[in-house]
C-alpha cells in the first residue's frame, strides 16, 4: 500500500508545531491506532486543502485530477470523498459529483448550537470529578494558550484550542458527543481560522476557555457549562461575521 505521510498530534502534550489538518485528525490522548488505509491519508490531505482555501466552499472535487495529482487510482480517492461527505466536509451530488460542502449562515448556527450543548455536557460530566491529574492537564492547557496568545502564534493557538476541546470530551468517556464534536469543529475550521488571526478574539476565547477550566476543576459543573455556551456563543458571533463579510464580497465580484 502506497504510504501518505501525515503528521499528526502526538500524545499527551499541547501545542506541538505541525499542520491544522494533521492535528483536527487525532485523538489528544492517544494516537490513531494501526496504519491508516489509503483513503483514510488522502481524506486528511484533503480536509487540510479545505481548512487552509486551496479548495473553497462549493468548488467542485474531480476524482481524475485528484488521481493525477496524488498519483493514485480513483478508487480510493472516491473513498477519501465519500469519508468526508460522511461528516458533512463533502456533498456528494448526482451527476456533477463531489464539491466541498458549501456552509450558509442557518447551518453556522445549528452547528454551534450543537456544539455548545454537546460541550457543555461534557464539561458539566467532567466538573463532577475532576481530580488533581485532570486540573494539571487543563492548568497547562490554558496556560500554553495564553501563551500561544501573548506571543501572538497563531498556528499555536489553534491547534491549543482543538487540544483542549478533544480532552474534554475524550476525559468525559462520551464517544458519541466526541464523534460529532470532532466531525463539526472540522467543517467549520476553514472559517474560524480566519477569526483567530483577529488578538481581540484570541483573548476573549482565551478567557472563555480559563472560565470553562476554572469551572471544571473547582467541581463546579455549572460554572463550566456556564462558560462553555460563553465560549461557543462568542466564536459563533465573530465566525458569522467574518462569513457575512465574505458574502458581500464574492457578491460586489459578481456584480462588478
Amino acid at each position: 500500500m502506497k504510504k501518505i505521510n501525515i503528521p499528526g498530534s502526538g500524545a499527551g502534550q499541547f501545542g506541538r508545531k505541525i499542520d491544522v489538518g494533521g492535528t483536527f485528525s487525532n485523538p489528544f490522548r492517544m494516537a490513531h491506532s494501526g496504519v491508516k488505509t489509503l483513503p483514510e491519508q488522502l481524506a486528511e490531505i484533503l480536509v487540510e486543502m479545505i481548512i487552509n482555501g486551496t479548495f473553497a466552499q462549493g468548488q467542485r472535487l474531480y476524482e481524475t485530477s485528484l488521481a493525477t495529482q496524488f498519483s493514485v487510482s480513483r478508487g480510493p480517492v472516491r473513498e477519501a470523498l465519500r469519508l468526508l461527505e460522511g461528516e458533512g466536509l463533502v456533498t456528494m451530488a448526482s451527476r456533477r459529483g463531489a464539491s466541498v460542502t458549501k456552509l450558509t449562515e442557518r447551518r453556522l448556527v445549528d452547528i454551534f448550537s450543537v456544539r455548545s450543548a454537546l460541550m457543555g455536557i461534557c464539561a458539566e460530566e467532567l466538573a463532577k470529578r475532576c481530580d488533581d491529574d485532570m486540573r494539571a492537564v487543563l492548568k497547562e492547557g490554558t496556560r500554553r494558550l495564553f501563551a500561544a496568545h501573548d506571543s501572538g502564534d497563531v498556528g499555536e493557538y489553534i491547534i491549543i484550542v482543538y487540544q483542549l476541546s478533544i480532552y474534554i470530551s475524550e476525559s468525559a468517556d462520551n464517544s458519541l458527543a466526541k464523534e460529532i464534536l470532532f466531525s463539526l469543529g472540522r467543517q467549520t475550521l476553514s472559517l474560524t481560522r480566519q477569526v483567530f488571526e483577529y488578538e481581540e478574539y484570541r483573548q476573549i476565547w482565551a478567557n472563555d476557555w480559563k472560565g470553562i477550566a476554572d469551572g471544571i476543576c473547582a467541581n463546579d459543573p455549572d460554572r463550566a457549562s456556564r462558560a462553555v455556551h460563553a465560549l461557543l456563543e462568542n466564536i459563533k458571533i465573530s465566525t458569522l461575521e467574518i462569513f457575512e463579510s465574505q458574502r458581500q464580497c464574492l457578491k460586489k465580484k459578481a456584480a462588478g
